[in-house]
């Protein structure tokens, strides 16, 4: 009998350590996983301001509807509302001056992103070199640097707010 207890012990802790080395890793791959999504959530969100910015700085006179409809496609809420509001103006601008917009962005950061990771800070560095064909050909470089508030709206990341920033 005496020999009974001590194994009986000894099993009962051996399976105490399994299952708390079980309940461990199922919680490591649980915050693994978190993490994993929170990190894709970040880049989604870099890369959707991104492509906004480039939306915003390629520009032709040639496919304006188009390029229009481009921003429209990137953008939800106050954006959308003001790229709705200043599209016919824009596309009147581009089609005078027929101007050909090409633009790069240099550079994207995220600021912050919520706890629910839906909402997301990011600034994004830009240049475009505009092409103005409507006289005399002429080149103008321009420099952009936003403050975009990006909204993640049924699982896409669309910019919600661009501010043009100094």
């Amino acid at each position: 009998m005496e020999r009974r207890t001590p194994r009986l012990v000894v099993t009962l802790a051996l399976a105490g350590v399994v299952l708390a080395l079980a309940a461990a890793l199922v919680w490591i791959r649980i915050e693994l996983a978190a993490a994993r999504t929170a990190a894709e959530d970040r880049e989604a969100a870099m890369r959707a301001a991104a492509m906004h910015a480039v939306s915003l700085i390629s520009l032709n006179h040639r496919t304006v509807d188009e390029d229009i409809r481009r921003i429209l496609a990137t953008s939800t809420g106050e954006a959308r509302q003001a790229h709705e509001r200043h599209a016919p103006e824009l596309r009147r601008a581009a089609l005078s001056a027929k101007v050909v917009q090409t633009g790069v962005v240099r550079a994207v950061g995220l600021v912050s992103m919520n706890a629910a990771h839906d909402t997301a800070e990011v600034l994004v560095v830009a240049d475009a070199v505009n092409r103005f064909e409507d006289t005399e050909p002429r080149f103008e470089e321009r420099f952009y640097r936003w403050t975009m508030r990006v909204s993640k709206v049924g699982g896409a990341w669309l910019v919600s707010k661009a501010e043009q920033t100094q």
